[in-house]
């Protein structure tokens, strides 16, 4: 499962608002935010627990995703604020904005439920169980009341908040975070705001455009689906020991899908499964000339080639240079590093 950038943004904004040493936070975990756009990147899911446990850390502060609160800009930039911008109603909107919801988070999942007068918007924000996950579950859930609050013009009346996780705080202090009772322990989290926000009619509501975002909504959620399937792909490639015999059927098997429709799927996606195994053998050779001592009769066996001379040929073409040349090119780059 993996998050979108934004997120990360969001909340490292917060940090910095909140005069926390982010630096500190940072180096614990290992991570450099200058390497990647993230507003592209996609950080994996797992990583929130290391996350949040070197953010308490370093903050010092058990209950810091509620303290992050008010300092957590409204999500704003993306196809789903365009949606609820453009929708005919709030409860339209809404509904879209939860059916591509993945666009955001593969982790959270979300639905929309009407009793007598009450709107409750239900769902999974995190299915990791860890106690530090809890400042996903709070950030999240806040970040979503303020996300429909700025896009419906303040109309949003919210009656209460039911949090999974378990309360550290004083009471007050979280039913004055969220602007209305919270309660904990709860078997799901749930937001609940009176349903009237449903026939709310935003002023920038416009149908052409809201089928023109859809669209575009939707050719991204596919994107992702076609990714996913690469991701796969290169995680049967990885379980491999060697790839000599490394066959599209033997692949589709393992994934469940008859040859047929894997290659349908890859020409969906853009590419073909001897391109994702050359970029994949490619990558293993470059990360075993690099980080290893291997011999390069050893690795031209395990990238899959039954003579080295081959390996040599493949690996000029892939890089321009021979492996020998790679592995003291690279060595001098971490000498001098």
């Amino acid at each position: 499962m993996r998050d979108s950038g934004q997120l990360f943004l969001m909340v490292h904004q917060a940090m910095l608002a909140a005069g926390l040493d982010v630096d500190a936070i940072y180096r614990r975990i290992g991570f450099d935010p200058n390497k990647h756009d993230m507003r592209e990147y996609r950080t994996l899911h797992e990583l929130q627990l290391q996350f949040w446990q070197a953010t308490e850390t370093v903050s010092g502060d058990a209950d810091i995703g509620l303290h992050l609160c008010p300092h957590l800009p409204v999500y704003r930039g993306e196809i789903l604020e365009y949606l609820m911008l453009s929708c005919p109603t709030a409860g339209e909107g809404l509904d879209r904005v939860f059916k591509y919801l993945r666009l955001v988070s593969d982790a959270i999942q979300a639905r929309l439920q009407v009793d007598d007068n009450t709107l409750r918007i239900s769902g999974v924000v995190t299915k990791l169980k860890a106690p530090q996950l809890r400042h996903t579950e709070i950030c999240t859930i806040h970040g979503m009341i303020r996300f429909v609050r700025e896009l419906t013009d303040g109309q949003l009346r919210l009656l209460q908040v039911r949090l999974r996780c378990a309360r550290i705080s004083p009471q007050a202090e979280y039913d004055r975070i969220f602007g209305c009772p919270v309660s904990f322990d709860q078997p799901e989290s749930e937001i609940r705001i009176d349903r009237s926000l449903l026939d709310f009619r935003p002023p920038r509501c416009n149908a052409e455009l809201f089928r023109v975002h859809e669209e575009l909504a939707a050719s991204r959620l596919s994107n992702l689906w076609r990714q996913d399937l690469i991701d796969r792909i290169r995680a049967v490639f990885s379980r491999r020991v060697e790839f000599m015999d490394c066959q599209l059927e033997d692949v589709a098997r393992e994934l469940d899908l008859s040859p047929r429709l894997l290659r349908y799927k890859l020409s969906q996606a853009g590419t073909t499964f001897s391109d994702l195994l050359a970029d994949f053998r490619m990558i293993l050779a470059r990360r075993l000339l690099t980080r290893t001592d291997e011999r390069l009769d050893d690795i031209a066996y395990v990238t899959g080639f039954s003579e080295p001379s081959s390996f040599y040929r493949a690996f000029k073409r892939w890089t321009g240079l021979t492996p020998i040349q790679y592995r003291e090119a690279h060595r001098v780059e971490q000498v001098s590093a």
